[in-house]
């Protein structure tokens, strides 16, 4: 059980790391549909990372639940109830209130204490990716993927496969 709801974290790590590169790199301000829902909000965070401790815990995460829910719903129908399914349902959940965890300089001792063990992303990890070109580092929920990540230079050739096909980022954040 306790591997499989590991597998289900880092299921749920990964894909906050997706969900993130995708909005950094192809979703702005000016997207039909999801420019003022996810674009805006994006921009602002990067130019401002505090900003979004201002909004309340259900507006910093109801996006993400609705991009959470039909995955899980689809997971759930297709393979039925497991204890990984459980997990990435819970961290997918989580991870954009994890990712604002890493931003409060003050956090109930709890929090902190699931970032010192790991489970949450540590704010000194998660500051990796709002330093330079903010063009690494994206998953949001335990962090434990960034570092393999990076070293296999998975964005950059995410990116560099989407151009063979004609898929290019339209935001100005670019990886090196």
């Amino acid at each position: 059980m306790i591997l499989l709801l590991l597998t289900g974290w880092l299921i749920a790590d990964f894909l906050s790391g997706v969900v993130h590169w995708f909005e950094d790199q192809f979703i702005t301000s000016n997207t039909p549909l999801l420019g003022a829902l996810v674009g805006a909000p994006n921009e602002l965070h990067h130019s401002d990372p505090q900003a979004f401790l201002a909004s309340s815990f259900f507006d910093r995460s109801w996006t993400t639940w609705l991009a959470v829910a039909p995955i899980s719903l689809a997971w759930l129908a297709a393979f039925g109830f497991s204890w990984a399914w459980f997990a990435a349902t819970i961290g997918g959940c989580l991870a954009n209130e994890t990712h604002a965890w890493a931003h409060k300089a003050v956090r109930p001792a709890w929090i902190s204490a699931l970032q010192e063990t790991g489970v949450f992303q540590r704010p000194a990890q998660h500051s990796r990716h709002h330093r330079g070109s903010m063009t690494t580092h994206y998953c949001t929920l335990s962090g434990w993927l960034n570092p393999w990540l990076e070293l296999i230079r998975f964005w950059y050739w995410l990116e560099r496969g989407l151009a063979l096909i004609g898929i290019r980022p339209v935001t100005k954040l670019e990886t090196p």
